[in-house]
């Protein structure tokens, strides 16, 4: 598939935005001190390592990625009547993940097409 480079970049696009919004809800939700940080904070270096590894455009990273995301936009969306951002930083980072769950699922099963000889 002659995208892949592509999708690995963009993939890891959107992990930097997403880990950015993990990283500074700590300003709408009040401080450092809060529920909303202790639960994003972690996850903003993981995030921001795995975007690392997907400019490098490495299969394993993608691999781990796709469950990352898969399992980010679930725990996202199941907390986020617990979280002290606006609604639209939820449902960002909830989007973000989805996005990105679907562009490794386009990375690692890529369309077999029978080869001409």
């Amino acid at each position: 598939m002659r995208f892949l480079p592509l999708f690995y970049r963009v993939a890891a696009g959107l992990m930097v935005l997403n880990a950015a919004l993990h990283l500074f809800a700590v300003l709408p939700s009040g401080g450092f001190g809060t529920l909303t940080a202790q639960m994003l904070l972690p996850a903003a270096p993981i995030y921001a390592l795995l975007a690392w590894g997907l400019f490098n455009r490495s299969r394993w990273v993608a691999w781990i990625q796709f469950f990352v995301a898969l399992l980010g936009a679930l725990v996202a969306f199941a907390f986020m009547p617990l979280l002290a951002v606006p609604a639209w930083w939820a449902w960002a980072i909830v989007a973000l993940d989805v996005d990105v769950a679907i562009l490794m699922l386009l990375i690692l099963w890529p369309s077999r097409q029978p080869v001409r000889a």
